[in-house]
Formats: structure tokens, sequence, C-alpha cells
């Protein structure tokens, strides 16, 4: 399905509100999902390097709830940004890739035994992230484009010339 068809069904699901509001769409998010969500702004710094994120943020998923780290020392636009694009990866469906074998690696098996509330899964993801020009990672960015286009822009009311000739046929 074209991300514009899947952005309009998920914007039916969990609406952009008008006027913008990050904390709302958020409850909205994690209402949708079942999932309470927690934002962490860290330094950037520690966000950067091989497996950490793209160096601006980083979506964990936990057991039973998410966190998405967040560069805190950006301007509020691209930090509301980064976690639309988060939450992009979420509402697209984008969870871990599961294991070829069946087994966590070693090093994720000692990750998951210091940190038991996120799940092996989770875990094998984030540490082997490698390539951020995939598929999921144009498709979070443009699904954070869209929302932040969307929300920016006033509510559109239309006339009754084009109700009448223009109607939603989707309906």
């Amino acid at each position: 399905m074209a991300m514009q068809a899947r952005f309009r069904n998920l914007t039916r699901d969990v609406p952009i509100p008008h006027p913008w509001n990050l904390s709302s769409y958020l409850d909205d998010v994690a209402q949708y999902r079942g999932r309470s969500i927690t934002l962490l702004p860290i330094d950037t710094a520690l966000l950067a390097g091989t497996g950490c994120g793209t160096g601006s943020g980083l979506w964990i998923a936990k057991q039973d709830s998410d966190v998405i780290v967040y560069g805190a020392d950006t301007t509020e636009w691209h930090a509301e940004h980064i976690i639309v694009h988060e939450l992009g990866h979420m509402l697209l469906g984008h969870g871990p890739e599961q294991p070829t074998d069946g087994e966590p690696a070693p090093t994720v098996a000692a990750v998951a035994e210091l940190l038991p509330s996120i799940s092996p899964e989770s875990i094998a993801h984030v540490l082997g992230r490698t390539d951020y020009g995939t598929t999921r990672e144009r498709d979070a960015e443009t699904f954070a484009d869209m929302v932040m286009l969307h929300a920016m822009r006033p509510p559109r009311r239309d006339s009754l010339l084009h109700r009448t000739f223009f109607r939603d046929r989707r309906r």
C-alpha cells in the first residue's frame, strides 16, 4: 500500500490534533496501541555510533511499554519531528525483526539479563541497526514529515461547492 494511503488510514485511527499538541498525540497513540509511551531526552552524543540509533532518536520496545529516546539539545520542532518519526515506526508496524536461528546472540543475552524489562528481540533490533537507508527508515521519516506538515497547516473548511462535488467517496 502506498505511503499516502497508509497515512490516511492511520490518521483516521489516530487523528492528528488541531491545534498541534504532541502530548495529546502521544496519549492517543499510546491508547491506540494499548501501551504507554515514555519520552527520554538525553545528550545527542549518547545516541551517536554504531547500533545506537541515528544520532537523534531511538525507539525501545519494552515488554509492555515503549520508550522514545531523543536528543535533548535540539530545537523543539526538531525534537517533535524525531519523536513523531519513532511513533511512525510504531504505527507502521516496524517492530523488531525476528532472529533467524531463534537464539539471541551472547551480547543480546547479556544485555537482556541486565535489562529484563526490555525484550531480547528489541535489544537485538537496537544493537543490530546498521542501515538507516532502509524502506522502514524512509517510511518513518515520510510519516513524520506528513504528520508535522498536516499538524502545522490550518484546518481546512471546504466550501459548499467543494463538499457537493468532491465528497470523500471512501465513506
